[in-house]
């Protein structure tokens, strides 16, 4: 069991090494940064948005997550899932890219999504001994909303992390495979770190998505 216990440890490692070699920077956790008492639901947050920068955009869908019945949903979410949202990317020919499963929460002073990848129930792989190799993982981002109803994301940065536990400033739960460090950090520590570093400028990547409304939703 405990020679088992370790190959599952190595399997899970290298799983998380493969993302962050490929999704650097961004900060990807194990745990989710919430707990059920931590969600906040802002209906003002549902609708249809235009997303990024003068030089790139793209949109985003949000709707309710209970009101989609196509999602795989992990039996703790679907307890909460009428406080939660389905975040859709599209391009710009409207075809959806990237799909989440989405909750915001107050944590310390600020607002916080924490993202996690979405699945559709009619779209399993056949080889899932292959797919079961990868983990998913959680990622989060501090949510800025102006009084015009528009409303930033700052992800939280995989590299200034990793700068603190190499400088020995921060003892934070992770693995280090091969000189990638992989942060497997409990919801409570990971609360812990982002009420201690939430105003540090270094602890959000330097691009920010701003989302505006479309114009048929406003």
């Amino acid at each position: 069991m405990e020679k088992l216990s370790s190959m599952k440890k190595v399997s899970i490692i290298l799983a998380f090494s493969f993302l962050v070699i490929f999704l650097s920077s961004c900060l990807r956790t194990l745990h989710p940064i919430f707990t059920s008492k931590d969600i906040v639901y802002e209906p003002k947050l549902i609708g249809s948005w235009k997303t990024g920068n003068l030089e790139k955009n793209r949109f985003a869908t949000i709707s309710n997550l209970s009101t989609d019945n196509s999602i795989e949903l992990p039996d703790k979410i679907s307890s909460i899932k009428q406080k939660g949202y389905l975040v859709t990317y599209q391009d710009e020919d409207g075809k959806a890219t990237e799909q989440y499963i989405a909750f915001l929460a107050r944590i310390g002073k600020h607002l916080y999504f924490d993202y996690f990848p979405a699945d559709k129930k009619d779209s399993k792989t056949i080889d899932e001994f292959f797919t079961s190799h990868f983990i998913k993982m959680h990622t989060s981002y501090r949510v800025d909303i102006s009084k015009d109803g528009s409303f930033e994301l700052s992800q939280l940065d995989e590299s200034y992390v990793t700068k603190l536990i190499n400088e020995k400033k921060i003892r934070i739960s992770h693995e280090n495979a091969n000189g990638i460090i992989v942060i497997t950090a409990s919801t409570d520590e990971l609360q812990q770190y982002i009420i201690k570093y939430g105003d540090e400028p270094g602890a959000y990547r330097s691009e920010k998505a701003v989302f505006t409304k479309t114009i048929h939703d406003l």
